[in-house]
């Protein structure tokens, strides 16, 4: 009897996580070692760069963020600009004060090489070159690049026209 209510509490349990599993999306980490290093040491949004101070955000953006998110398990603050959190402009992970990961989706703002959002995918690799990865992630393609000295990573999110739609730029752990 022990076994059939265990069963019948896992087993719906197994069913609602499976879905949320995407497996055809593969981890950036994969293509790591494979991958040429770029420079991506002077990447940067509105002067605030990866390690940048979690008060030079507000400062360098001149305004308080539109939503400020905590998270617990592992402890980071997320500054979101923008109308909202689903329809933000840019958003920064804060860890330890510092900024270890932003993105942005709309064209308001721009790579240190001037990639904005419904850039083609042509441009971004005539400005950052062909030492890129290519991966698929909930249904996108992802293209990007590793800076192995600087522990840095870009990525650009592409649509169905290879458009970028969103740019994410995060510290690599490691």
């Amino acid at each position: 009897m022990r076994i059939k209510s265990y069963f019948l509490f896992v087993f719906p349990l197994i069913l609602l996580l499976l879905p949320s599993c995407d497996p055809s999306s593969t981890p950036k980490e994969k293509y790591y070692s494979s991958t040429k290093t770029t420079n991506l040491e002077l990447e940067n949004v509105k002067s605030v760069s990866i390690g940048s101070s979690k008060y030079d955000v507000a400062s360098c953006l001149k305004k308080k963020p539109k939503s400020i998110e905590v998270t617990e398990q592992p402890l980071y603050t997320t500054y979101i600009y923008g109308k909202s959190t689903e329809k933000y402009d840019v958003k920064f992970k804060i860890v330890d004060n510092k900024v270890s990961r932003y993105d942005f989706i709309i064209s308001k703002y721009d790579t240190q090489k001037g990639i904005h959002t419904g850039d083609s995918k042509q441009s971004v690799v005539r400005a950052y070159g062909k030492n890129y990865y290519e991966r698929e992630d909930t249904g996108a393609t992802i293209i990007g690049y590793f800076d192995k000295t600087h522990k840095l990573n870009i990525e650009f999110s592409l649509d169905d026209k290879d458009k970028v739609g969103g740019v994410l730029v995060q510290r690599i752990n490691g």
